[in-house]
């Protein structure tokens, strides 16, 4: 990951943080500024993918802002999974310590383990997953970087990747900065199926690899036989930019679109949900991450004890 500064749409401005208490904001005024920064873009994009009657995960900030926004906008039948055990039909809320505390708080249908995989199986869960690696045929890697007996770096593991690519028709992938190390031409460990002979001899169809959002653009993998290809690139951002960014060729289309830009409401919805920029976080890396953690981390530990302290002290 890099830090956001190098990522941020020429001329747009961040989002200032508000009271934790802004994530629970029904309905936010659109202002008529429509400056945005790469996080908020991206999120606009995985909202739109977003659709009908499913259950979707969100694990990520951004994941859950996507989701959060699409079921605000288009897509009103999205049930949105905070966690397991707050259940679904909350509101996503990012944090880095009081998530269980405020999604509890919000009364979410149960739901157990069997329920997300019965949903997998049955094609009725979308993730928004942020993989270490993707590669030129849409695997992907969250498993281990280097060689498999001797990795450099150890990773969370495969988790529920080989059931989703292989059961859903909507597989999606973001990764917030698009580099030689994050966009490769073969992933280092499999962690998830993208296309090639492999695929349809044990597999299919289902599962196979949708779309990949990055900081330069949206991307799919209907270049030829099936390798990367460009959907359309985010402004400002020019082919050079993305063969100078990637290892392999990318199919380009003529002409190459240009990614649609947020909505002031779109902006608004996002702020809202998000006011101490959690969302940030992910284009962070070194000392900006660090010091970004900890901002946030008292910014929380404020919101917890102005919310909490006052019904202690009524007792």
């Amino acid at each position: 990951m890099s830090d956001r500064s190098s990522q941020e749409r020429p001329g747009t401005t961040a989002a200032a943080g508000g009271p934790l208490g802004a994530s629970t904001q029904l309905s936010p005024t659109p202002t008529k500024d429509t400056s945005y920064t790469m996080d908020e873009l991206m999120i606009t994009v995985m909202a739109r993918q977003l659709h009908g009657e499913v259950l979707v995960s969100s694990v990520t900030a951004l994941g859950a802002l996507a989701a959060h926004l699409a079921k605000r906008t288009h897509a009103p039948d999205l049930a949105v999974l905070s966690t397991p055990e707050s259940g679904m039909e909350v509101a996503p809320i990012p944090t880095l310590t009081l998530g269980q505390f405020l999604t509890d708080a919000q009364q979410g249908i149960p739901l157990t383990m069997e329920d997300i995989f019965d949903a997998i199986f049955l094609d009725r869960f979308r993730i928004w997953i942020n993989p270490a690696q993707v590669d030129r045929h849409g695997h992907v890697n969250i498993t281990a970087i280097g060689p498999w007996d001797h990795p450099k770096v150890a990773l969370v593991g495969s988790r529920g990747i080989p059931e989703d690519t292989s059961h859903l028709s909507q597989i999606l992938y973001y990764v917030t900065s698009h580099t030689p190390r994050s966009v490769v031409a073969q992933v280092d460990f499999r962690s998830g199926a993208g296309y090639g002979p492999d695929r349809m001899r044990e597999l299919g169809q289902p599962g196979s690899p949708t779309l990949l959002v990055t900081n330069l653009g949206v991307f799919d993998w209907n270049g030829p036989e099936h390798t990367l290809a460009v959907v359309s690139l985010h402004p400002g951002v020019t082919a050079a930019t993305v063969a100078e960014a990637t290892p392999f060729p990318v199919a380009l289309p003529d002409p190459v679109p240009t990614t649609t830009e947020p909505t002031a409401a779109e902006l608004a919805l996002i702020r809202a949900a998000d006011p101490l920029d959690v969302r940030k976080l992910e284009f962070l890396s070194g000392r900006a991450a660090a010091e970004g953690l900890v901002n946030i981390y008292e910014r929380e530990r404020q919101a917890l004890h102005a919310a909490v302290w006052p019904h202690r002290r009524s007792r």
